[in-house]
């Protein structure tokens, strides 16, 4: 039998109505995965724990080199010599003269205490003597210039006993005198201090105990004054700087927290280490706000240089 178009679409309508009205399952809950610890690496330098760069605060011509590269120095060795200086010779010699003669003035001063004190006395009395005597012939004819002498004779006595009292109260010692010598020994021996400071910087000293290393001197070379010509560096304990942590990155880290960091020179030898200090003043890179951070390496490894570049990987 023929069947028609609205007889064969009718059943098809009916079921899609039935099966829009038919309630849906529900649909699984979807729960968030938990968030993992963000991993962050940044780009280090390995450094020694500590380190100087040295140099000559004179100029000068290099006499002579007296350590070489990677060997031990302790501090206040001399490390090398700059030519002779006669001028700077010249002038602490006469410096020493001057400070040993100032010294002797004072020196000498100091011992005719008791001399000055009895030179006191006999000038008080001999000013009062004066005194007596211009007073006697004063009121013998009470003229005009028997009266200034006396006058004259009063004051030289008032002099004198001031000056015996002052020398009675300081030991015999006149401290204006005093301050005068002890000033001119003062001057003396700052003048020493400079003449030796000028002679003493023709020597460079170490100014730590450690290794010397990146020396840039030869004996003959001219130095400029400031000029760094060699460092000495403490490798008996190893660091690595990354200076680029951002503001973002740098409030996930924290001191004493575990890092791992990789040498691009020693990729198969990952090393441990901890966070030991976030430098508390920022720098501006290219843009952003950036953080030192100093990781101090629980491990070494003998083909470790100062300078290497790590891979710092800090796990919060």
């Amino acid at each position: 039998m023929k069947r028609t178009f609205t007889s064969i679409i009718a059943p098809a309508i009916l079921i899609l109505a039935l099966s829009a009205c038919a309630p849906k399952p529900a649909a699984a809950e979807q729960t968030p995965a938990p968030a993992g610890a963000e991993t962050i690496i940044a780009e280090g330098r390995l450094l020694p724990v500590n380190s100087l760069d040295l140099s000559f605060s004179v100029p000068g011509q290099v006499a002579e080199v007296l350590v070489k590269e990677g060997g031990r120095v302790r501090s206040g060795q001399v490390l090398a010599r700059l030519v002779d200086s006669p001028e700077a010779q010249s002038a602490l010699a006469g410096a020493e003269k001057e400070a040993l003669a100032a010294q002797q003035a004072l020196d000498d001063y100091k011992a005719a205490a008791d001399v000055n004190l009895a030179q006191g006395q006999i000038a008080a009395i001999l000013a009062k003597k004066q005194l007596t005597t211009a007073r006697d012939n004063y009121f013998a004819g009470k003229s005009t210039e028997a009266k200034a002498r006396m006058d004259e004779a009063a004051g030289k006595l008032a002099i004198a006993e001031s000056d015996l009292k002052q020398l009675t109260d300081n030991a015999g010692l006149d401290p204006d005198q005093l301050n005068t010598l002890e000033a001119r020994l003062g001057a003396a021996n700052a003048a020493v201090e400079s003449a030796r400071a000028a002679v003493d910087a023709l020597e460079l000293r170490a100014t730590m105990t450690g290794t010397a290393a990146d020396i840039r001197i030869l004996p003959g070379q001219r130095v400029s004054a400031g000029e760094v010509v060699m460092a000495v560096a403490d490798f008996s304990e190893w660091v690595v700087e990354t200076d680029n942590l951002t503001e973002v990155e740098v409030v996930n880290i924290k001191e004493g927290q575990p890092v791992e960091v990789v040498l691009d020179a020693l990729p198969e030898t990952p090393l441990k280490g901890v966070v030991s200090s976030i430098n508390a003043r920022f720098e501006e890179k290219r843009g952003d706000i950036t953080y030192t951070v100093t990781v101090v390496l629980n491990e070494t490894h003998p083909l470790m240089r100062w300078g290497m570049t790590a891979a710092v990987r800090f796990t919060p």
